[in-house]
């Protein structure tokens, strides 16, 4: 019995290539396992939108709590 496969044809550009090449001649592996692999991990990890969002949202939350900072500070100074 043979492995079912599904043939993708990729064009890259040429930089990409090169670092395909490189980073698979350094873990061993051809060039098919190598993006084999990083497809899964990429799908594995799901940089979802919620992910993105919540990024979004902390870095919201920290710029708040400086601006609070920075007040109280001034406050302080003042005194």
């Amino acid at each position: 019995m043979s492995n079912p496969s599904t043939r993708i044809n990729l064009t890259l550009p040429l930089d990409i290539a090169i670092q395909i090449d490189k980073d698979s001649d350094k873990r061993g592996i051809g060039k098919v396992q190598y993006i084999k692999e990083a497809i899964y991990e990429k799908l594995r990890r799901g940089d979802s939108k919620e992910e993105v969002s919540e990024v979004k949202q902390l870095k919201e939350e920290v710029l708040e709590i400086k601006k609070i900072l920075m007040i109280l500070l001034e406050v302080y100074n003042k005194k």
